[in-house]
């Protein structure tokens, strides 16, 4: 697990049960749930947060289907899996575009965050740095090897908690009016809306990769549920304050919308704690980003066995750096978003589902 070298290491670096949650919860919670509100108000309105819970059926479908699959086979992850369903050539080429999932949030995360602190920060550093500073420390907590991530995912969602948290000063100064009402839209609209929410749930499928290294594997499905619940409290939280503290109509006319609730806010001898959200909304970015290079570059390591590890980071590094550039300014890089994960979504759930059906067909005959 360290550095993805060998497999003697990572037998000897399992995962906890916590770190493995950990990690899956901060896969899907990235720097985008500030922005989560705005695509799920624009389609259900103040009933966006219903939307928001409805959503989290997708994660929880991905945790019920791959359990049961790691339960199958829990040594295997779904790249020998898919070899050994569908050959080497063809599950070598799912397996590759899988790769790309990981890589398209790997940058996409980055440049929201970096589009956000060009905003609201240190918009004196130029985007180059910006990005080229990221994608250092990613990468390197990335190359360290999924242990550290799991002890990062430990700490950095101690500091999510706190800045969830943070934002309930908003039920005191807020109008209770731009909530109801309830269900004043219809069921199709607030399922419309589901939809849209589901897409910002991405992210569970990390554990596709990782079950395999979990010291208890029986703590799995458990571990895996607790992640998703409290993922999916996040979102329901997050999406309920920022329309109870703003108003439906606010909501839309914001690209970062929960970051707003942070002017409710306020602490003796800090002027405005908006700067002290963003700063510790870093450590949010970069472990979700960490996470994600690590998944690209451990797909890519299985694809290709002969490169050396330190030589595919040092490939990766500058392309990452270029991609997160073509995404443009924040409008571009939403209307990029978008369209791009609907297709990653519903090609992961074809993926994931087929194998699953393959297993539960074929799992005595593949042993």
């Amino acid at each position: 697990m360290n550095k993805m070298e060998g497999s003697s290491s990572e037998k000897q670096n399992l995962l906890t049960k916590s770190q493995f949650a950990c990690i899956t919860l901060g896969t899907i919670v990235g720097t985008g749930i500030i922005a989560l509100p705005n695509g799920v108000v624009k389609v259900a309105h103040q009933d966006g947060w219903i939307s928001a819970a409805i959503g989290g059926i997708y994660p929880l479908y991905i945790v019920i289907i791959w359990t049961y699959v790691s339960k199958a086979f829990p040594n295997d992850t779904i790249l020998g899996l898919s070899k050994k369903y569908f050959g080497n050539l063809l599950g070598s080429i799912l397996n590759l575009i899988f790769s790309t999932y990981f890589m398209y949030f790997a940058t996409m995360g980055p440049k929201i965050y970096i589009n956000l602190m060009r905003n609201f920060g240190i918009g004196f550093l130029t985007p180059l740095k910006m990005i080229s500073i990221t994608f250092l420390v990613t990468l390197y907590a990335s190359y360290k090897g999924l242990k550290v991530l799991g002890k990062i995912s430990e700490i950095t969602f101690v500091v999510m908690v706190i800045l969830m948290l943070s934002s309930t000063p908003a039920l005191k100064v807020a109008d209770i009016e731009n909530v109801p009402p309830l269900f004043d839209v219809s069921l199709r609209t607030i399922l419309q809306g589901s939809i849209t929410a589901a897409f910002a749930y991405s992210g569970a499928e990390i554990m596709v990769l990782i079950c395999p290294f979990v010291k208890e594997k029986n703590k799995i499905f458990s571990s895996s549920l607790i992640s998703v619940f409290i993922v999916i409290s996040m979102y329901v939280w997050t999406t309920f304050i920022t329309i109870y503290y703003l108003g439906p109509d606010i909501v839309n006319k914001s690209y970062w919308s929960f970051l707003l609730v942070s002017e409710s806010v306020t602490i003796s001898l800090i002027n405005n704690y908006r700067y002290i959200f963003i700063f510790l909304w870093t450590l949010i970015a970069f472990r979700a980003c960490a996470i994600n290079c690590y998944a690209s570059i451990y797909i890519l390591k299985d694809l290709i066995k002969k490169i050396n590890i330190k030589k595919l980071y040092l490939f990766i590094y500058p392309l990452f750096v270029y991609v997160t550039f073509q995404y443009g300014n924040e409008i571009n890089r939403q209307q990029v978003s978008e369209y791009v994960t609907k297709v990653y979504v519903i090609f992961n759930v074809l993926y994931i589902t087929i194998i699953a059906i393959i297993t539960f067909f074929k799992r005595s005959d593949i042993r």
